[in-house]
């Protein structure tokens, strides 16, 4: 066996495999053996086929089958040993084929290849990013303390419906079914819908669409008493008569409702509600100040990273391999290709200068701990019967390739933020969330996005393999995409 390269255009090589009967032949060999053993064929006994026979029926597809494999093996233990870092797969050149499957023959195949290009990025442009932190105002604070405390309130009867009030109703169904109580809790109810309930009093009447009053098919079929799967089959259209309301009275801030809210006993006054409750506004934004953060860096990354590519073999695999791409508009839609394409070559570098490593413990971590927040909140100790629940759930979670993907995703960006923080360290602008939205209005930050989601189109066809090994970057998610 003979594997050689040729130069063919920038970042472009020709691979060519030749092979030899001694290279393929004994395989060849010993997988017609096994067909004349498990060759079933009217006039001969299982296994008495002659040889002969079996060569002529199933030669050249066996030849076929075995030179194919090692080709394959052939080339990308040349790219591998040589560590050639290549986008996308080999293309093979038919015109450029030497052989005959026929016979024992010489065989010769080429395969064109498109290099990735050195990577080396330039972070000055990137320690002059700002990094907001979203401040929480008075207001806000006001507002949030409000909503705890009728969070924490009673409800006392009342006579006149008002906003966030609990009815207590009859209710008549058009189906003709038996009448049934229920109740309707307004916050759940859509704002348009609100004034056909604000304003009534205890025995007014009202008929409505539940479908079109509340929110959501779960607070429909809580009210009505069936099943979500069943509300196509009933009618949801009734009559009903007020028989009570009842009015939320928000909470006082006394040292009651601290110890109800607060039974940790770590805020136990106005001042430290109030700085808790700022701290809780601000966690929120965190996520998207991140955002905009690397959005930012990667859009000053962009515009200071020079990087030349293997563009005519770009093109023309697309062409060969996505329907969505042809001769005729490839070189309309290559310039967002090519942005595309930088884009994911930068993170990788940003993910290869941070030493970024998302493996599957990374993973599974992550799906324990949101498991465990999601069904069992703050409690800290589960029984036997709970931690096995854990375990059936995170094991269906990591059947679900997109589950999978999603939180590999999520990990990733959490470490690139803290690596981009500790390596640029930015200097902080506090702003309010007004003025923070103001900021991503109209901004271009706004395309990267879009951007990272073309190469992925471009590039991924599957989720990341969960292997013992980390997987390092991105672009070792991708079946397609090889190094």
């Amino acid at each position: 066996m003979n594997v050689k390269k040729e130069n063919i255009g920038h970042l472009n090589e020709l691979i060519t495999v030749e092979f030899f009967p001694d290279d393929y032949q004994s395989e060849v060999e010993k997988s017609l053996k096994d067909f004349k053993r498990k060759a079933n064929i009217p006039g001969f006994r299982k296994g008495m086929v002659p040889m002969g026979m079996v060569e002529k029926m199933y030669g050249k597809s066996v030849r076929v089958e075995e030179i194919s494999k090692l080709t394959n093996d052939a080339i990308y233990k040349y790219l591998k040993e040589n560590n050639l870092k290549f986008f996308f797969d080999p293309i093979a050149h038919p015109d450029k084929t030497i052989g005959d499957f026929e016979n024992a023959d010489n065989f010769s195949f080429s395969f064109e290849i498109g290099l990735r290009p050195e990577v080396v990025l330039n972070y000055d442009e990137a320690k002059k990013v700002l990094k907001y932190k979203v401040t929480a105002t008075n207001e806000e604070i006001d507002t949030e303390i409000v909503s705890l405390c009728k969070r924490a309130g009673t409800y006392a009867a009342s006579e006149t419906v008002a906003e966030e009030d609990f009815l207590i109703v009859s209710v008549t169904p058009e189906d003709g079914r038996e009448k049934f109580t229920s109740n309707i809790t307004l916050n759940y109810v859509k704002e348009k819908e609100l004034n056909n309930f604000i304003g009534k009093k205890i025995g007014d009447e009202i008929e409505f669409d539940t479908k079109v009053v509340f929110k959501s098919d779960y607070e429909c079929s809580t009210f009505l008493k069936v099943k979500i799967d069943d509300l196509e089959s009933v009618p949801t259209t009734v009559h009903i008569k007020i028989d009570s309301i009842h009015h939320i009275v928000p909470a006082e801030l006394n040292a009651e409702f601290f110890a109800k809210m607060f039974p940790e006993g770590d805020v136990t006054d106005e001042v430290g509600l109030r700085k808790i409750m700022k701290e809780q506004i601000e966690f929120r934004h965190v996520n998207d100040t991140n955002a905009l953060y690397r959005h930012n860096v990667m859009d000053a990354l962009m515009e200071h990273t020079s990087l030349s590519l293997p563009d005519n073999f770009i093109k023309k695999y697309l062409v060969e391999n996505r329907e969505e791409y042809t001769v005729e508009n490839i070189e309309e839609k290559y310039n967002d290709i090519k942005k595309a394409i930088n884009y994911q070559l930068i993170e990788e570098q940003l993910a290869k200068d941070s030493n970024i490593e998302v493996g599957k413990e990374d993973i599974l971590d992550y799906i324990d701990k949101y498991i465990r927040q999601t069904y069992f909140g703050t409690i800290q100790t589960l029984n036997v019967e709970q931690e096995e629940r854990i375990k059936q759930l995170s094991a269906e979670m990591m059947k679900n390739k997109e589950n999978v993907n999603n939180v590999y995703e999520n990990i990733f960006f959490d470490k690139l933020i803290r690596s981009l923080i500790e390596k640029l360290n930015p200097k902080i602008k506090e702003l309010t969330f007004k003025d923070f939205v103001d900021k991503l209005s109209g901004k271009k930050e706004k395309k990267i996005e879009s951007k990272k989601q073309k190469i992925e189109k471009i590039t991924r066809d599957d989720a990341p393999p969960i292997t013992e090994k980390a997987t390092k970057t991105p672009a070792k998610k991708a079946k397609k995409v090889n190094e």
